[in-house]
């Protein structure tokens, strides 16, 4: 029994090791690292000017319909290989400029981190938003300023972060709200 309870204890300060190294790059712990990227985006990939979607409402902001509401899915960074736990977005109704919603991701042991994404184009093929750790963030969290991209997927919302620092996450998110 004594064997078993060692192998036990092994392997579990195997998997904590390996929750704790991967927060050193996901959250961007290590010293000394200049976080943050620039706000140009030179990388969204479309040429296509920013365009607002057509309303009868006059007060109707430039997010079409199909992206409003609580969508919540997996999260994952360095191409897959290392799960981040739970992304739930709430997007709302924004122009550019003005904030689109939050992004909240809840790991594996229960830590959250909120990132308020605000609104930077409207395309046809997706949204894209500056994300910015919030204030009320513990130190864990990575606060870097990045660029995130909203793509609708069939059903579902895709999620993608340009931050290097974290990995590049990603989620495929269902609509929950």
């Amino acid at each position: 029994m004594r064997r078993l309870s060692c192998s036990v204890a092994l392997a579990v300060a195997g998997a904590m090791a390996a929750v704790t190294i991967g927060s050193v790059f996901v959250f961007d712990l290590l010293p000394d690292r200049g976080g943050g990227q620039d706000d140009a985006d030179s990388s969204s990939g479309s040429d296509s000017p920013p365009a607002a979607t057509a309303s009868s409402a006059p007060s109707a902001g430039a997010v079409p319909a199909a992206y409003l509401g609580t969508w919540e899915g997996q999260g994952v960074a360095l191409d897959g290989g290392l799960p981040l736990g739970t992304f739930r977005v709430t997007v709302e109704q924004a122009t550019v400029g003005a904030e689109l919603g939050k992004l909240r991701q809840t790991d594996q042991i229960g830590g959250v981190c909120v990132d308020v994404l605000t609104l930077k184009q409207v395309t046809q093929k997706e949204l894209v938003a500056t994300s910015v750790g919030a204030k009320t963030n513990h130190s864990g969290c990575n606060p870097a300023k990045t660029t995130v991209h909203l793509k609708p997927v069939g059903d579902d919302l895709q999620y993608r972060s340009e931050s290097e620092e974290s990995g590049r996450p990603r989620a495929r998110m269902s609509r929950v709200g």
